[in-house]
């Protein structure tokens, strides 16, 4: 297929997502024109939207709205598709691809395609949560009006994991020939970006997690379960990467149980480059899911366990994400219980020289088929 020359990619932003590496992506390969907007999430610390203008690779316009926090929500997304419309109608460009990361931005380019000044629509769903996504019944509602909206009339539904379709099957009722066309296309990773370590080289018996600070990622376990951590390893230490409202709590239980100093917050990492470092010089990774408390996870697919992995750290997992039962088969990572003792088994097991130094390497070959160089140019 020729490569399509003027591409747009609409997304909500707090963290990273893989819109970045899509656009990375189509920046290296030197696309005409790639246009990437933003709308700050509902949590971020302002409700700007902005966009970067690329021409064949590199930077050609910047421009970003003013902070509309404190305004009521309906005026907030108004605003979004107002900007989204102006951007792209005011480019002059008639657009090969939209994608949208979401079904609200997905609502927006299926506006402009009706408007023809877009040829072709993607979805690429990065969650799904079947029920209660907000407290608002009223909200579910319109959410899930949207979405479907979306993933009738997109010309592609790309989601990032086979549980997706299998949930709106059960859920929704949408079956797969509901779809104009569907795709697998899972968080990916940039292999060779990172700079792997090997146990004697990684900093030995400590452990990272990376990720918005929720109860439902179970980063409460982990501190927990420190007490009994350090009996057996003095030196142990907790590196927390990452910001959210719930820091100041797990700050509280950490002084609580007199574990503060084994527990490093370094709060959010802004560069990948710099975050990937940070992780590969750990020795273990964790990703310790609360199934009672996530309602996103086991329908979608994780890019931080596939972060970790790339960065050649084998990783403590719950249960819950779609491949976790594969990683651990593949001596990559192991499936622990969502409890404290299931913390401490998994950082004692996996911190021994042998075993990590096995698993870093597992790690790094089962992450070579996520790279995004193959992924994106395989749906492209």
């Amino acid at each position: 297929m020729k490569l399509a020359k003027n591409v747009v990619v609409v997304s909500h932003k707090f963290v990273t997502q893989p819109d970045d590496d899509l656009v990375i992506f189509l920046n290296s390969k030197k696309y005409s024109n790639v246009l990437h907007i933003r709308h700050s999430f509902f949590d971020a610390p302002d409700r700007c939207s902005y966009y970067t203008w690329y021409k064949e690779g590199g930077v050609y316009r910047e421009e970003r709205t003013r902070d509309f926090k404190g305004l009521p929500e309906p005026v907030i997304y108004l605003k979004e598709f107002f900007f989204t419309l102006r951007w792209l109608l005011g480019s002059k460009i008639v657009w090969d691809t939209y994608v949208g990361m979401d079904g609200l931005c997905v609502f927006f380019g299926l506006t402009v395609r009706l408007l023809g000044r877009v040829k072709k629509t993607i979805f690429w769903a990065i969650d799904f949560v079947p029920q209660d996504r907000f407290e608002s019944g009223w909200k579910n509602k319109i959410y899930h009006f949207i979405n479907v909206l979306g993933y009738k009339n997109a010309d592609e539904m790309w989601d990032l994991s086979p549980r997706m379709v299998e949930a709106r099957e059960k859920f929704l009722g949408i079956k797969k020939s509901d779809y104009r066309k569907q795709k697998i296309v899972p968080y990916g990773v940039w292999v060779d970006r990172v700079k792997k370590y090997s146990y004697e080289e990684c900093d030995k018996n400590t452990l990272v997690f990376m990720g918005h600070l929720l109860p439902k990622q179970g980063v409460q376990l982990v501190i927990r379960a420190i007490p009994e951590i350090v009996k057996k390893m003095p030196d142990f230490r907790f590196k927390i990467i990452g910001g959210g409202s719930y820091r100041l709590e797990l700050e509280r239980l950490a002084k609580e149980l007199n574990v503060e100093k084994y527990c490093h917050f370094l709060g959010k990492i802004k560069s990948d480059e710099e975050l990937e470092k940070e992780i590969a010089k750990s020795c273990l990774a964790i990703a310790p899911y609360v199934k009672n408390l996530d309602t996103w996870t086991y329908y979608a697919d994780p890019g931080k366990v596939k972060k970790y992995l790339a960065c050649g750290v084998p990783v403590l997992l719950t249960n819950i994400p779609w491949n976790a039962r594969e990683i651990e088969n593949r001596r990559c990572g192991l499936i622990i219980g969502e409890d404290v003792k299931g913390v401490i088994t998994g950082v004692i097991t996996l911190m021994g020289s042998e075993r990590n130094q096995e698993y870093r390497l597992r790690a790094r070959e089962y992450a070579r088929q996520f790279d995004y160089a193959n992924i994106f140019r395989d749906v492209l």
